[in-house]
């Protein structure tokens, strides 16, 4: 498809989308280069109203291509002003992205883009860029070891893995073995960006992994995160969603454990703090799941919508004044723990509405105990009928 368009030389709008690294930008140069076009190149960061107009004048006098690097970084205001440019013709783009496209590019805007997605490069290719970057830049000394050191180390990021051979290319002659390579590198270089989307990509694979009980790719995605920067306290809320949503009342103890995890964050900071949240995964990840309180929440809500003009009944409201009392409100309340059961027969719903069974307990951890204490109650409903 590309290679039609520089053939036809008949310049169309493109969307470039993958991961870091891997020549989005690179080949827009190259299409941009080879288009009878003028070509302006921004970054969606830097993207002012004031370049904007400058360029929509520009256009009206010729057509231009435009590359936008980080084009999600665009706001809503800014894609909207590019959109009838791009339809009428007098403006054509190349953007290129981190990011799922659907996501952070306006659908008006995308439906006009033909869009192109990019792989992660192979071992192989990211290879081949490394000896590419050393032989011309004429560092000598380097080793395979080195170069596969480089590859692993990039996540096979070009722009990293070619950072890299600059680290190395400064303190020549200095490096010449792999140890000596290891003393320059730094955090910098781990592939994880806390406001893209691999971001949301490896939480997610954390969360998944803890949902299905595997201790050992929890702890996994847990270091990746770390590693890449992400704020501990990012984690540490998840692992409270999760106590609630994945887990709920099959072990009521997940949300004392993961509430525990996040206030010994707190207290300890980085990176003694790392070790109680992984605890706490690890935790949870073992704990039975069930879902049940999740399902309770989202049926309720449901029907919270459709009878929210119903009255809460007098008896159930609270009377804390004489006006209150007046109206009834608390008559004829009667107070479950003062009787020999500690329970009454008693209707608690809406008068207009039926009573609902939202909490189905599963059988598995501490539910089967929730099913015991549902079924006694009833059972006890069902006796105090009868008397």
């Amino acid at each position: 498809m590309l290679d039609a368009v520089i053939k036809s030389q008949k310049p169309v709008s493109l969307l470039f989308y993958g991961p870091p690294g891997c020549g989005k930008t690179t080949l827009a140069y190259i299409i941009a280069k080879r288009l009878p076009l003028r070509c302006i190149s921004i970054n969606g960061v830097s993207f002012s109203v004031t370049q904007f107009k400058k360029l929509a004048e520009e256009a009206e006098r010729e057509p231009v291509m435009i590359i936008i690097d980080e084009i999600h970084r665009m706001n809503k205001a800014q894609q909207d002003a590019l959109l009838p440019y791009v339809e009428n013709g007098s403006i054509f783009i190349i953007g290129t992205t981190t990011e799922n496209p659907s996501y952070e590019v306006n659908k008006a805007l995308l439906s006009r883009l033909t869009s192109a997605e990019f792989e992660k490069l192979s071992t192989d290719e990211i290879r081949r860029v490394i000896i590419k970057g050393f032989e011309k830049t004429e560092i000598g000394g380097w080793s395979e070891e080195i170069v596969g050191f480089i590859a692993d180390y990039s996540n096979c990021d070009a722009r990293q893995a070619l950072s890299m051979v600059s680290a190395i290319g400064e303190r020549a002659p200095s490096v010449r073995t792999l140890d000596d390579f290891r003393k320059i590198i730094n955090k910098k270089f781990v592939a994880h960006d806390k406001n893209g989307e691999e971001h949301y990509n490896l939480i997610s694979a954390f969360h998944k992994s803890v949902r299905g009980s595997d201790a050992n790719a929890s702890i996994y995605y847990f270091a990746r995160m770390i590693v890449g920067g992400e704020d501990p306290l990012f984690i540490a809320r998840r692992m409270i969603r999760i106590a609630s949503e994945d887990i709920g009342n099959a072990d009521p103890q997940a949300m004392v454990i993961a509430n525990a995890a996040y206030e010994s964050f707190e207290k300890l900071g980085s990176p003694e703090g790392e070790l109680s949240l992984l605890q706490a995964a690890i935790y949870l990840a073992l704990s039975p799941k069930s879902t049940a309180v999740y399902k309770a929440f989202k049926d309720a809500v449901e029907d919270a919508k459709n009878t929210a003009n119903l009255s809460v009944p007098l008896k159930f409201r609270n009377a804390s004044t004489d006006f209150d009392r007046e109206r009834g409100y608390g008559k004829d309340y009667v107070y479950p723990p003062s009787k020999r059961e500690g329970f009454i027969d008693e209707k608690y719903f809406p008068d207009n509405m039926s009573e609902r069974s939202y909490y189905h307990p599963v059988e598995r951890g501490f539910e089967r105990e929730m099913i015991k204490r549902i079924d006694y109650y009833r059972k006890l409903r069902e006796e105090l009928k009868k008397r």
